[in-house]
């Protein structure tokens, strides 16, 4: 029944992106529940991957945008298609960043704002969560479960990189339910970067880099053939 729900929550958030967005910036990731993807298998190869280029797992809390990235180039090497989604997260104990949808969408069509801080302007505080949704609807979240750790009664024992990472039917976490609010880009594009963003760069290498990505993928599923180019 999550799953069903969660299905359902991606396909409004992706209308809703659409809506937003005239289309752009959210590439059409249909959703095939009945699709087998071996989730300990790329848990254990993001793991593997964080491990090389990652301290700890303590670096990963309040960096979702971030990580969300690397995550996408990690599956597109496994062949995975996937999209970034953006929302709120539902707890035990409430909700993880208490997003209200009618403003969170009213502040991504307003798009990129500075705010003065100490005299100095800076971008407007990111608000929402964002995760990676995968075709077959699983959840794959780098950061939650390590930002809860550092919350917990016992904080300094560091989570291994396997731990830390939440998907779809994991037990013993305090995760309910991931709500998808936007798919895609549009969050990224909108809100999260401008031209004197220094992530700017990063962020408009994979914008592309993506496009290609899912592209290549959708080309290989319809002539299998062409894979062994």
């Amino acid at each position: 029944m999550l799953m069903q729900n969660y299905v359902e929550s991606f396909q409004i958030a992706s209308q809703r992106t659409d809506a937003l967005a005239g289309g752009m910036s959210n590439y059409p990731l249909k959703i095939d529940s009945g699709l087998t993807i071996n989730i300990a298998s790329v848990v254990a190869q993001i793991a593997k991957d964080f491990s090389e280029f990652l301290p700890h797992t303590d670096v990963l809390p309040g960096q979702c945008f971030r990580i969300a990235r690397e995550l996408s180039y990690i599956l597109f090497d496994l062949g995975i298609r996937h999209t970034v989604t953006v929302g709120d997260i539902e707890l035990v104990d409430g909700l993880y960043v208490g997003l209200n949808l009618e403003k969170f969408v009213l502040d991504v069509a307003n798009g990129y704002r500075l705010e003065f801080v100490d005299g100095l302007p800076a971008g407007k505080p990111i608000e929402p969560h964002a995760w990676i949704t995968l075709e077959n609807g699983f959840v794959v979240d780098a950061t939650v479960l390590a930002s809860q750790h550092c919350k917990s009664s016992n904080p300094e024992e560091v989570l291994s990189f396997e731990d830390a990472l939440y998907f779809t039917g994991k037990p013993n976490t305090r995760v309910i339910r991931h709500i998808p609010m936007l798919n895609g880009f549009v969050y990224y594009q909108k809100v999260l970067t401008a031209r004197r963003n220094g992530d700017l760069q990063n962020y408009w290498q994979w914008y592309e880099d993506y496009a290609l990505g899912m592209a290549r993928l959708d080309l290989f599923r319809l002539a299998p053939s062409l894979s062994s180019r």
